[in-house]
């Protein structure tokens, strides 16, 4: 009986109302908010460090950085709702804590399943259509916020083990644990597989046959070069995110098949991983050596100065075209060009965009 009872006096010392689990006086509890603290802070600083890197340096025009953009957003939520460490039914700031894990959760896989989505497209058309974007604007930040909001009337945010969502209480909570949760990630996680097993299909069936190419074939280094700048880098964050999706799986598994008798080993494991994919894509993201020289202090600082010296030529240029709009369109009559390279620089800028 004592191997039974102790996981649940951990855990009960855990969901206690109104316990700080920084100050619990049950070690394996601590040891959950510790291990949960640090990777979030990890992730956290993951998160800043990559997104600070996509706007100083302006990769946001191409729109796979966007996309790395878009999943890190969510993931740096979900990082700063897991440290919370009061884990209370009534609390507002738990309520709130368990609104944004859940919306952030629902938002970071319905991106990845977007960036599945876009490396199919891809790989089949090697082109983006525009409209694809907006998409996944509407699919991701509208959905998730809808299911998010439904536990909220009725107060069926809180206390959920040792950290704040849908509470397990009664039987429409596990409904709504199913609904607004659970259902929407297994249905991504499902096409994400499917789309996913297609595109490496697709792409071990090019590069077959290109091998049998001429490598001075213009055609076939274009899309060689295509899919090593916009393909291969994409693939690696749904792969590596949905091995990190294991351990949190396996132990919501077990609390449903044996209830009530947690196993403090999964518990610990699925407070290290689920923060700490922030950090895996920051890792992921920095595996390129000229991107890892690009936070070098003095590369940063230069990164900066441009990038102010930019916005500042940006703002004067929109307000001189303002006030001289007729001569800049006779600028233009005739197929005469006063900057051919500007011109060339914002072509490359449109074609960046579309891959």
């Amino acid at each position: 009986m004592k191997g039974t009872e102790a996981p649940n006096n951990w855990l009960i010392a855990c969901e206690k109302e109104g316990v700080n689990q920084a100050h619990s006086s049950d070690p394996k509890c601590r040891a959950i908010f510790y291990a949960r603290t640090t990777s979030a802070a990890l992730s956290a600083l993951g998160c800043f460090l990559v997104l600070f890197i996509i706007i100083v340096y302006k990769k946001y025009t191409r729109f796979t950085q966007r996309l790395i953009m878009y999943l890190l957003l969510p993931t740096f939520v979900i990082s700063a709702a897991s440290v919370y460490p009061n884990i209370d039914d009534i609390s507002i700031p738990c309520e709130v804590a368990a609104f944004f894990m859940n919306w952030g959760t629902l938002s970071q896989r319905l991106i990845i399943l977007c960036i599945v989505v876009h490396l199919l497209v891809f790989t089949f058309n090697q082109t983006r259509p525009k409209c694809l974007e907006l998409l996944f604007h509407v699919v991701t930040w509208g959905l998730s916020f809808c299911f998010s909001i439904i536990p909220i009337p009725g107060h069926h945010y809180g206390s959920a083990g040792v950290w704040c969502w849908i509470k397990g209480v009664t039987h429409y909570e596990d409904e709504l644990r199913l609904g607004c949760f659970y259902i929407w990630v297994w249905c991504c996680v499902s096409i994400e597989i499917v789309c996913f097993t297609i595109v490496v299909v697709r792409v071990r069936r090019l590069l077959r046959r290109f091998q049998g190419m001429s490598s001075s074939n213009p055609e076939v280094e274009e899309t060689k070069r295509r899919f090593k700048k916009y393909i291969y880098p994409l693939m690696l964050y749904p792969l590596v995110n949905f091995i990190l999706a294991i351990p949190v799986t396996a132990n919501r598994i077990q609390n449903w098949v044996n209830e009530g008798h947690p196993v403090f080993g999964l518990f610990l494991c699925h407070s290290i991983v689920f923060p700490l994919w922030g950090f895996c894509n920051a890792m992921l993201y920095f595996m390129n050596k000229e991107t890892l020289l690009q936070l070098h202090p003095c590369n940063v600082w230069e990164g900066i100065i441009s990038w102010r010296r930019s916005s500042s030529q940006k703002r004067q240029i929109s307000s001189a075209s303002n006030d001289q709009a007729p001569d800049i369109d006779f600028a233009y009559a005739g197929g005469a060009v006063t900057n051919p390279s500007a011109l060339h620089s914002a072509t490359m800028d449109s074609e960046s965009d579309m891959e």
